[in-house]
């Protein structure tokens, strides 16, 4: 007689096998349990609710004063990856216009200058160096610091060095420009880290106005995106 086996058959098969794999899984599961016990369970929700690594036992920790876990992942990304995409998005898109500006006629210093500054405003918003007063006014300081410096260098007449040419005075200028850039932010309550980055891209190359204000204007623009963004953009810790 055929065999009539209708599509019943087949669901009943498909379900068997399922929880076959469930009761593998859960088999599995009472293995580690008994042989690692609860530290298991703990190590492995550790892992999963704050992305910590257990480097050492705890005994050996406390002795020695080691570093108990090791983070390997922001959990907070997995939650907010929509919010992570949208602000790398924007920051993206900023950026480019701010390399549109200045990325054809200044040096790569002044370029991650400008970069790292993009990162400090739409990755930590509220901190303090993204403020407006810190931003604006940390490059404001090293453009003017690094202008002076390239006058004095490239201008001024007073040290006998070619356009692009590395010499030991070039080098002094720019420690001393980097040192009088981190006084000044200091001093006026407006330090901003990639702010350095631009004094030392004045300083070390011929002086062009040109340049001075397509760079204010890149600024500006990171500025005013900024505050455009203001309402949408979280620190992403």
């Amino acid at each position: 007689m055929a065999d009539r086996a209708g599509p019943e058959s087949g669901e009943m098969r498909s379900e068997e096998t399922a929880g076959n794999k469930r009761k593998l899984r859960a088999d599995l599961n009472d293995r580690f349990r008994s042989r690692f016990g609860s530290g298991f369970d703990r190590f492995v929700h550790r892992l999963v609710t704050r992305g910590e690594l257990q480097l050492v036992p705890r005994r050996v920790s406390r002795k020695y004063h080691l570093p108990l876990f090791v983070a390997l992942y922001n959990v907070q990304f997995f939650r907010l990856r929509r919010r992570y995409l949208l602000q790398a998005t924007v920051a993206a898109l900023v950026m480019l216009g701010v390399l549109l500006l200045v990325d054809s006629i200044a040096d790569a210093v002044l370029a991650a200058g400008l970069g790292s500054s993009a990162v400090i405003v739409f990755v930590h918003p509220n901190s303090s160096t993204a403020a407006l007063r810190h931003l604006v006014g940390g490059h404001i300081l090293g453009l003017a610091v690094g202008a002076l410096a390239s006058f004095i260098l490239f201008h001024a007449g007073w040290v006998p060095v070619a356009d692009s040419t590395h010499h030991w005075a070039a080098d002094v200028a720019a420690a001393i420009t980097l040192g009088i850039v981190i006084l000044l932010m200091s001093a006026t309550d407006t330090e901003h880290p990639p702010a350095a980055a631009t004094g030392l891209g004045f300083a070390l190359q011929s002086l062009e106005i040109t340049l001075v204000l397509l760079f204010i204007a890149a600024v500006l623009l990171l500025a005013v995106s900024k505050l455009i963004f203001r309402r949408a953009l979280w620190d992403l810790d």
